[in-house]
């Protein structure tokens, strides 16, 4: 009990890490994106054009990714003690080439070893440093030893195996494991499970390797699309103000936001969560079997112009939203049609 306890503080606190991380994602992401989109994959090596210098900057936000939730991980434990020595740790990290892996453990272990050190009592003399100088300095030096000498190795060969892996995928295994991304952004929409798949894919997006990143993109928009579809097709489901959700919520997908699906999961979450899990699971699993990659990190329907196969993507897309749509709306119907039997009996009596 003690270790599911454990392990439920440990995931809140990397969501916490996740959250502050997403709009630094989403400057330097876009910004490099629209890079690349008007000035070609040339200005991965220029800095003498326009968009070359829109790259550098967005390149070098992305670099702090590692750092950054490293930090904020530590933060979410250990408050702001922790923050400062998982800054510098997870830089160390990020130089080291450890990775988002090296970035967590950092981050990690700062924050419960700040923690700890809050305990300690101390003279009074010297309390009020304790927080800005002692805490800060023995967590730097703790962890970063720890990280140079113990951690590095196995870490980076971890993350370099992880990449390689990634990299290697194609056919079947690609299609598995877009399909699990594609679930996991779908599952709570923009929950701790949401943000394990967003953070997963925006590491492998920051390392090169642009499948699981195109799987996490392409599932954002696929449930509002779905909820959509599935008003359209079958309206006596849905009550008006549902019908109005769903155009809300299509608004949204087109721009990115998955939210606008909510209103529909808390309503009806046994039918609607299902459905759009295994839409948004079926929507990146074809996609992932197509081997079709995008470099940007626009999602879904603004990605559009920019991934290695329009048409394949298009079915991707099209096929999840109808999957969703006809799931959700069998299992409604099923509802509908109970319902409609015990007023047919009420009216009887």
């Amino acid at each position: 009990m003690e270790f599911k306890k454990q392990g439920r503080e440990i995931l809140n606190h990397f969501q916490s890490g996740v959250s502050y991380m997403i709009p630094l994602v989403v400057a330097a992401g876009l910004l490099t994106s629209i890079a690349v989109i008007f000035g070609g994959t040339g200005v991965w090596d220029q800095t003498d054009t326009f968009w070359g210098v829109l790259r550098m900057i967005g390149q070098t936000g992305l670099q702090f990714i590692v750092p950054m939730i490293s930090a904020y991980i530590a933060y979410s434990i250990a408050d702001r003690p922790g923050l400062a020595p998982a800054f510098i740790t997870g830089m160390m990290c990020q130089n080291l080439g450890m990775g988002f892996i090296g970035g967590m453990v950092a981050g990690l272990a700062c924050g419960y070893l700040a923690n700890a050190l809050k305990k300690v009592k101390v003279p009074m003399q010297v309390i009020s440093l304790k927080s800005i100088m002692l805490i800060p300095f023995v967590t730097t030096l703790v962890v970063g030893i720890i990280l140079w000498y113990v951690l590095a190795t196995p870490i980076q060969a971890m993350t370099t195996g992880l990449t390689n892996w990634l990299e290697g995928m194609s056919g079947a295994n690609a299609a598995l494991m877009s399909a699990i991304l594609g679930g996991m952004m779908a599952f709570d929409m923009g929950g701790p499970i949401n943000k394990i798949a967003y953070a997963f894919g925006v590491a492998s997006f920051s390392s090169g390797s642009f499948g699981p990143s195109t799987a996490m993109l392409l599932g954002i928009a696929i449930p509002p699309f779905g909820m959509f579809l599935a008003t359209i097709l079958n309206k006596k489901l849905y009550d008006e103000s549902e019908r109005d959700n769903a155009k809300t919520a299509m608004i949204m997908g087109l721009v990115g936001i998955t939210e606008g699906t909510i209103p529909f999961a808390v309503k009806d979450p046994l039918r609607v969560i299902p459905s759009i899990v295994v839409g948004t699971a079926v929507a990146c699993g074809l996609n992932g079997f197509f081997g079709v990659t995008q470099e940007t990190m626009l999602s879904t329907f603004m990605a559009i112009p920019f991934v290695t196969n329009i048409p394949l993507y298009l079915v991707s897309i099209v096929i999840g939203g109808v999957v969703t749509a006809l799931m959700v709306n069998a299992l409604k119907s099923i509802k509908y049609k109970k319902e409609q039997q015990v007023n047919s009996v009420e009216e009887g009596k």
